[in-house]
């Protein structure tokens, strides 16, 4: 959100004049904020597919290993997998990409790459999947996982 949708979004909702007031200066700090941000950070490549043409290109052919994450936007544990694997990916400082794949867009994918339950996550590096898991998992071994990646 750019500061006048959020300062629109803020001040809409206030209802007192301190309340409108303080979100004025939440505005004002926000635009401050994003003045003095770094937009060359390096950032790992996080994506949802939008074709099975971006995932043969992203994922089987990139140059970097990829994390692959099946998932679907009404499963539960899916929605506390994603974020996890969000971090760890951002931990990886660039080294590793994750490709979230809705099955119920892509089910062709789900299913050439013998997706039966979600989450389903694949690790893929130089085009040949060498790991997966189903389910949650706790954070070490998601961490080790990522690490095999990495090697």
């Amino acid at each position: 959100l750019d500061s006048l949708h959020l300062e629109n979004i803020m001040l809409g909702g206030c209802r007192t004049a301190v309340q409108r007031l303080a979100a004025g200066r939440l505005c004002q700090r926000s635009n401050l904020l994003s003045s003095k941000l770094s937009t060359s950070a390096v950032r790992p490549a996080i994506y949802s597919v939008q074709s099975e043409e971006e995932f043969k290109e992203k994922v089987l052919g990139g140059s970097k290993p990829t994390v692959i994450d099946f998932s679907a936007t009404w499963c539960g544990p899916c929605k506390i997998l994603t974020p996890r694997l969000e971090s760890a990916i951002a931990a990886t400082e660039d080294a590793v990409d994750l490709a979230i794949v809705d099955i119920d867009d892509f089910q062709e994918l789900a299913i050439e790459h013998n997706v039966s339950a979600v989450p389903t996550v694949l690790g893929v590096k130089n085009g040949e999947v060498i790991g997966r898991f189903v389910g949650l998992i706790d954070e070490d071994k998601l961490g080790a996982f990522i690490g095999k990646l990495k090697e």
